[in-house]
């Protein structure tokens, strides 16, 4: 069976350049888990992360297409925004 990271990318523009972007692994998935197991441990972490860029703020939640979640502010004003895609990776072992 494969293992699962849940991972968070975090990106900040100012003036629409990028001046942060950091990757960090939320948590890994325990259990030997199919993807569609790890998927609910993905939507799980989704509502309870709150990334460090976005701590500040009124946060809204939603799933993208593919299955990732973003976190967004819920009233983005000013120069500086914030933003958070949080997915499920497969982990491989050399």
């Amino acid at each position: 069976m494969p293992r699962w990271l849940i991972i968070a990318e975090e990106t900040v523009t100012e003036n629409g350049v990028v001046t942060h972007r950091q990757v960090t692994v939320v948590r890994p998935v325990s259990g030997n888990k199919s993807r569609e197991q790890a998927l609910v441990d993905l939507y799980t972490a989704a509502r309870s992360h709150v990334p460090e860029s976005l701590r500040s703020t009124t946060r809204v939640t939603g799933r993208d297409g593919d299955g990732s979640f973003w976190v967004l502010p819920k009233n983005a004003k000013g120069k500086t925004r914030a933003s958070c895609n949080i997915r499920l990776i497969e982990q491989v072992r050399p």
